[in-house]
């Protein structure tokens, strides 16, 4: 059975925009297509919090001084510490087979 919990990704989504600078906003982090049984489900997921979480920072912002730089990175390593926390609050569970 395919699961999309909108309260898990929900959870990640404000995971995500918890403690973050005046720049940052929120992402909601998908899985439905994953299979989170798996170390491959795991892994995707994974990155796709990082890449929401750098989105979220905007960490990749090349004007940034070196303050906006240091809060960008603080706010990724938070960012990402509490969706992994949310994300470990997932029941993992299988793609269905059609």
């Amino acid at each position: 059975m395919i699961r999309n919990s909108m309260i898990a990704a929900s959870l990640l989504g404000l995971a995500l925009s918890a403690s973050q600078p005046a720049f940052a906003g929120t992402r909601t982090v998908h899985y439905a297509d994953l299979d989170l049984t798996t170390q491959a489900g795991q892994s995707k997921l994974d990155a796709r919090l990082k890449t929401a979480a750098k989105a979220v920072c905007d960490l990749n912002r090349k004007d940034a001084s070196a303050a906006e730089a240091e809060a960008g990175r603080e706010c990724f390593a938070k960012a990402l510490a509490d969706a992994r926390r949310a994300k470990s609050n997932i029941k993992p569970t299988a793609l269905a087979t059609r």
